[in-house]
């Protein structure tokens, strides 16, 4: 990857809509080089998808909870069985194995606190290898982005 590979996963970063023409004018090349270019870190693996991101508040969905869970059992097959249930719950975003007092971070979106406490008590409750679980409701986003420092 080079700079101008660099320069275009940047723009797509910022608006993913903007055309190679576009690019290509931006970055003082022609349309061609540019959309090979992509083609190119799309099948490299660097590009893994585009989206839309839309607006929890506008949609309903602007309780943000985090669960710290902690799990009884470590061993593989148990871990892979816990990993895949947390995955099917569609409430949870994102999903982390970490390091530190737990060892998993969840982050779930709620339209209000009795959707996230009929989540907690009837969907996560219900998987059995945890063995704690601490939530923290977010009261501010003060910063957000999907943004990857190139």
């Amino acid at each position: 990857m080079d700079n101008i590979d660099q320069r275009i996963l940047e723009i797509l970063q910022t608006d993913c809509l903007k055309t190679a023409k576009e690019m290509a004018s931006e970055l003082s090349l022609t349309t061609t080089p540019i959309y090979e270019r992509i083609k190119k870190l799309e099948k490299a693996g660097y590009i893994k998808e585009y989206v839309a991101l839309l607006d929890a508040d506008l949609l309903g969905k602007s309780i943000v909870v985090f669960l710290n869970l902690t799990v009884k059992d470590h061993h593989a097959s148990k871990r892979t069985e816990f990993v895949q249930q947390m995955e099917s719950l569609a409430s949870i975003t994102e999903f982390y194995h970490i390091s530190g007092s737990y060892d998993f971070l969840a982050k779930a979106r709620f339209s209000n606190i009795k959707e996230y406490r009929d989540f907690l008590v009837n969907d996560v409750a219900s998987i059995s290898n945890i063995s704690d679980i601490e939530s923290q409701i977010v009261l501010e986003e003060l910063k957000y982005s999907t943004r990857v420092v190139i």
